[in-house]
């Protein structure tokens, strides 16, 4: 199989790093990038095995919620009274002890 070309243009710091990289590595440029290429997409393949099963669980759960109602809310009339003294008391705490009858 013939080998393909690529042409890849980057800013002349990072030319002279990747060439300086490359020549500690003992390889041409080429190889250098090749090889940090096909690392990195070992390194993403491995990522999307890993992380796949949490995709496929994320993707059933917004399935099940996009057809999921929401109840409808009680309403105070719906409330024994001491609940609804309970929400007064966590409404006068939040908000202050001057708003203690906004429930």
């Amino acid at each position: 199989m013939a080998n393909m070309r690529f042409t890849v243009s980057t800013d002349p710091e990072v030319h002279a790093a990747i060439k300086s990289h490359a020549e500690a590595a003992g390889l041409d440029v080429s190889a250098y990038v090749i090889a940090a290429a096909v690392a990195q997409m070992a390194a993403d393949d491995a990522a999307a095995a890993a992380f796949a099963p949490l995709d496929a669980d994320n993707a059933a759960a917004s399935e099940q919620a996009a057809v999921m109602t929401t109840p409808a809310l009680p309403t105070a009339e719906d409330l024994s009274a001491e609940e609804q003294a309970l929400i007064r008391r966590v409404v006068s705490s939040a908000l202050g002890s001057d708003h203690a009858g906004a429930a």
